[in-house]
């Protein structure tokens, strides 16, 4: 795994920023990702990238504050999966919550395009052949739904409902409430 921002090739490296951090996502994940652990991961269908995804297992990995793991969109299940496999190798007995409706709108504004009416069956599917079950909570809502109900503090927040900007808006709203100080909010799909 190779997590690395670009910069201008003349740019000293004590000034770029984030690069520390890229330095100890990629040497978190490969210090404890096995090989064939990684390769199970990555065979994950998603709409993520293998960087994006080593990044989501650094912030769940990392233990700084207090708190949950929670992911708005879970699709089938890949970034779940990935954060998921995070908590396992932590030794927590902590659940990614992983809350979506796993509805098929066609609307590619909203999720991107799939054959299926819904997500759901291929997102267990996942989560159980990568022997994740107990590290994984599902919520089979909309984000708004599952807020009305939400009374727990989070500490990594990833946000990759809807692609609509009111419906990011929302979720905003929504969850950061409830990520602690010192938590991170994490945004897929933005420009």
């Amino acid at each position: 795994m190779d997590v690395h921002p670009k910069y201008p090739f003349w740019l000293p490296v004590q000034f770029r920023t984030g690069y520390l951090l890229s330095r100890k996502i990629n040497r978190t994940f490969s210090s404890v990702v096995d090989d064939s652990t990684a390769e199970k991961l990555f065979a994950v269908e998603g709409h993520i990238t293998a960087r994006q995804c080593a990044t989501l297992f650094y912030f769940a990995y990392d233990q700084s504050c207090s708190g949950c793991v929670v992911e708005i969109g879970s699709f089938k299940g890949k970034s779940t999966i990935w954060m998921a496999q995070a908590l396992k190798q932590r030794a927590k007995q902590e659940k990614v919550t992983a809350i979506d409706p796993h509805i098929n709108t066609r609307d590619n504004e909203v999720v991107p395009r799939y054959v299926e009416e819904s997500s759901y069956d291929a997102f267990v599917r996942n989560v159980s052949e990568n022997g994740l079950d107990n590290w994984v909570q599902t919520i089979k809502a909309t984000s708004e739904a599952a807020a009305k109900d939400w009374n727990q503090r989070i500490r990594t927040l990833f946000i990759d409902g809807s692609h609509r900007y009111q419906d990011v808006i929302l979720d905003l709203r929504l969850w950061e409430l409830w990520v602690n100080i010192g938590g991170i909010i994490i945004l897929h799909d933005t420009k």
